[in-house]
């Protein structure tokens, strides 16, 4: 297979060292460099072109998250993986990260994480999945939640229980016109034509 080019940034020299030492017994995998802060790890992917870069968080000057979320607009083909502390598992992966590996993970661990990232997959340390899971259905209900109204859902429950705009005006104590309104509302949020595609949308997205 291709040689892996691997960028290292991390502001404390023993660790970039420590990494490299990880690295080196890897026959597909060639350190190309080293950066120490993001603004470094930036000009640094710019004239080397890495395949991947393993990006410490917490560096003086531009952190690891702002320097990763610009290279996956400027490189967007370059994998990036966090080697840092748990904390900032999910700002990492909203700013652009393919995976996500402790500092105490062994060498295989860090060389299998490269290989992962550089094939396409998302290597995340195993202590961290029940968090990103966490967050990732967090984040689902606060999407469900946004997406129709209080109001807007009870309409298409009465709908469902077969009451037309008249009757579901008299009960939520508001017009048949703003029963209409809203209901152009639903249909142009769930992207349906009619009551019973948008009953139909919603049950199926958990809604209702």
């Amino acid at each position: 297979m291709p040689t892996i080019r691997v960028l290292l940034v991390d502001d404390h020299q023993v660790v970039r060292e420590g990494l490299k030492r990880m690295l080196d017994p890897d026959k597909d995998i060639k350190v190309v460099g080293e950066a120490v802060n993001g603004e470094d790890a930036i000009t640094q992917a710019e004239l080397l072109s890495p395949d991947v870069i393993l990006m410490d968080i917490k560096m003086p000057g531009m952190d690891g998250i702002t320097a990763t979320r610009q290279l996956s607009q400027k490189m967007p083909d370059v994998k990036v993986i966090m080697l840092t502390l748990y904390e900032y598992v999910t700002e990492a992966i909203e700013a652009g990260a393919s995976g996500y590996i402790l500092k105490d993970a062994s060498r295989e661990r860090l060389i299998q994480a490269i290989h992962d990232a550089y094939n396409g997959y998302s290597p995340l340390a195993p202590s961290l999945t029940r968090q990103v899971f966490t967050e990732l259905a967090n984040l689902s209900r606060v999407i469900r939640d946004s997406l129709l109204s209080e109001r807007q859902c009870e309409i298409l429950r009465l709908i469902a229980a077969g009451l037309v705009s008249r009757d579901i005006g008299a009960k939520l104590c508001i017009s048949e016109s703003t029963v209409k309104k809203e209901l152009a509302h639903i249909f142009d949020k769930l992207g349906v034509n009619d009551r019973t595609q948008a009953v139909a949308e919603a049950m199926k997205r958990k809604l209702i």
